[in-house]
């Protein structure tokens, strides 16, 4: 059955879709009510959001095959290309917008057999766009902010927010960039037992054992702060567990490593 289309200012848009659980008829109802649509209204993709069922599912044309995605994730991409984009959602707004040129996907049909296939091109700039979608973001959300607030100006009622989509700056960025300055700093220092008396030495010194014990108050306020964020922006790739511990780890270790340098070699002998 043909279903209206969700559209703007419909703020629904920045729902997070769910993963599918069940494979049973309901499913198989809503993958042809979205087949049905994309016939009446002349689409190449659709994702379940837009005729109002909150899952993960994506269906893709190709040629005259319908394809359900479901439970969807990208595994592996490669190149990135930039292209003119339009939406159904935002109709009359068309913007360029950066892409993978080729990605590979992992998914389950209508049956809950797992799958893996590799896009490219055009099929595969479509499906980042369908993905977007299942959680809960849209192609502003990928535009630099001059553009996004040119494209709010223009809306009548501005841009549909929410929580779905991935902010432009991420605040946990500035604990992370604060300690990267002080590790940068404190290395520098390194060189000025070559060219310094030891009364200025000295002094150094003490102001590097006072950036060793703030660095790890910023990375701490990082790591806190980035959990916050990581459960705010579920569907942002930056906002994982893994990405957050793997930087604090870095950072962590470079801290060890200037540390040693502090007390092994800037320290006055």
């Amino acid at each position: 059955m043909v279903q209206p289309l969700l559209k703007y200012p419909d703020p629904n848009i920045r729902l997070i879709s769910a993963n599918v659980r069940f494979f049973n008829d309901e499913l198989h109802t809503w993958i042809t009510d979205m087949i049905d649509t994309m016939k009446a209204h002349e689409l190449d993709a659709l994702s379940a959001i837009f005729i109002g069922v909150q899952y993960s599912i994506i269906v893709l044309k190709e040629a005259d095959i319908y394809t359900p995605y479901i439970n969807a994730r990208l595994i592996k991409h490669s190149g990135t290309s930039t292209k003119t984009e339009r939406s159904i959602y935002y109709e009359g707004i068309s913007v360029d917008v950066d892409r993978y040129e080729s990605v590979t996907v992992v998914y389950e049909d209508e049956n809950a057999e797992p799958h893996y296939r590799d896009l490219s091109g055009d099929l595969a700039r479509i499906f980042q766009q369908q993905i977007d979608y299942c959680f809960g973001s849209t192609f502003v959300d990928r535009v630099d902010k001059e553009m996004k607030q040119r494209i709010n100006d223009h809306l009548e009622h501005g841009l549909v927010a929410g929580g779905g989509s991935c902010p432009i700056i991420f605040y946990r960025d500035y604990f992370k960039r604060g300690a990267k300055y002080l590790i940068s700093f404190t290395a520098l220092t390194f060189v000025l037992p070559f060219f310094v008396s030891p009364t200025i030495r000295e002094w150094v010194y003490r102001v590097d054992i006072y950036v060793l014990i703030a660095i790890p108050l910023l990375l701490l306020s990082y790591f806190l702060y980035a959990q916050y964020e990581a459960k705010v922006y579920k569907q942002c790739t930056s906002c994982q567990t893994g990405n957050i511990i793997g930087t604090t780890a870095i950072l962590l270790f470079q801290y060890a490593i200037i540390s040693l340098g502090v007390f092994l070699w800037v320290a006055p002998k």
